[in-house]
């Protein structure tokens, strides 16, 4: 058991043993990449190398000691930074308190290790306190920040990392952790987590109302509007789904896109094949093109609290107007 046991981003995993190895590893990293590809899992797999009692250089046992502490967070020396269970965000408590030992000599490994995750939930003042660890951290100390995006970090703080980016995982990787549902792999898009919770059921009743809005306002005209309607009301009435739906949304404007330009072997909902080729038919490239270029401009809004149902209304009218060359 080591780091041959971690399937994906191999190149980066590479990277970062060989820095180990060569006893120059970075006393600051970000790793950087979608939810459930294994960043955290990393993330851990380097505070046991830091720590290990048995293994050589650039590695780790999992049999040791402190690799088993660590596996049941109770090492002293490896301290995970999240948000609290009553809180939204990353408090300057918590970076205070780890700033309080930070110049302390280990209590019982090598290294002291802090992982931080998520590290863009970090409200301002936590950012601006860890902006001082990350400066001058002392020699046997190590900061490891996990972000989906390192653009949500403060540049002050990305500016004194070493950023390292994880990418999904392919068909094949996905298939060695034992995933053998072809659907549910391709609904996964690369993250082992996303797999393990996805609950198909609910996903394709969700599928399907999406669905029946894409198909409706790929064939709506003027008398269809208020059905159009109806279908966006039914879409943003769920504040805990909507982003979710417009994920879906987004997946299926990109199969029918695969569907298009010949390359269906690159489909995620591959039940729904002959479904989307009657889709294609109805559209260009181009207006599918546009579609999910405003389908992102939808998604950067939701960052800024606005009604999600004015939201969809934009979205399937917008939608309808591109099909029928009035935007």
């Amino acid at each position: 058991m080591g780091f041959d046991a971690f399937l994906g981003n191999a190149k980066t995993v590479m990277t970062l043993r060989r820095k180990l190895l060569e006893g120059r590893f970075p006393h600051a990293l970000i790793f950087s990449g979608p939810e459930g590809i294994g960043k955290h899992t990393c993330a851990v797999m380097v505070a046991k190398a830091l720590n290990c009692l048995r293994a050589q250089p650039g590695d780790f046992c999992d049999e040791c000691s402190s690799c088993r502490k660590i596996n049941s967070d109770a090492h002293a020396d490896v301290r995970t930074i999240s948000v609290e269970d009553d809180a939204t965000q990353v408090k300057i408590a918590q970076i205070r308190d780890a700033l309080k030992i930070l110049n302390l000599q280990p209590l019982e490994g090598r290294n002291k290790v802090f992982i931080l995750d998520p590290a863009d939930s970090l409200n301002a003042e936590a950012a601006n306190a860890l902006l001082k660890g990350l400066e001058e951290p002392p020699e046997n100390t190590f900061f490891i920040l996990i972000t989906v995006n390192v653009y949500e970090l403060l540049l002050t703080v990305r500016s004194r990392c070493q950023i390292y980016n994880f990418v999904p995982l392919t068909l094949a990787e996905m298939r060695q952790h034992g995933i053998t549902d072809e659907l549910l792999l391709r609904c996964s898009r690369g993250s082992i987590g996303r797999a393990q919770s996805l609950d198909m059921g609910r996903l394709k009743n969700e599928r399907q109302m999406v669905l029946n809005l894409l198909q409706t306002a790929l064939g709506a005209d003027e008398n269809k509007f208020q059905e159009l309607l109806g279908l966006s009301a039914e879409l943003g009435r769920a504040k805990q789904d909507f982003e979710n739906r417009m994920e879906i949304l987004a997946v299926l404007i990109a199969d029918t896109l695969y569907i298009k330009e010949g390359i269906p072997e690159k489909l995620v909902n591959i039940d729904l094949e002959g479904t989307l080729e009657k889709l294609a038919e109805r559209a260009t490239v181009d207006q599918l093109i546009r579609m999910a270029e405003f389908l992102r401009l939808i998604e950067s809004s939701l960052k800024s609290n606005v009604n999600r149902q004015m939201l969809t209304d934009v979205l399937v009218l917008t939608g309808s107007n591109i099909m029928h060359g009035l935007s």
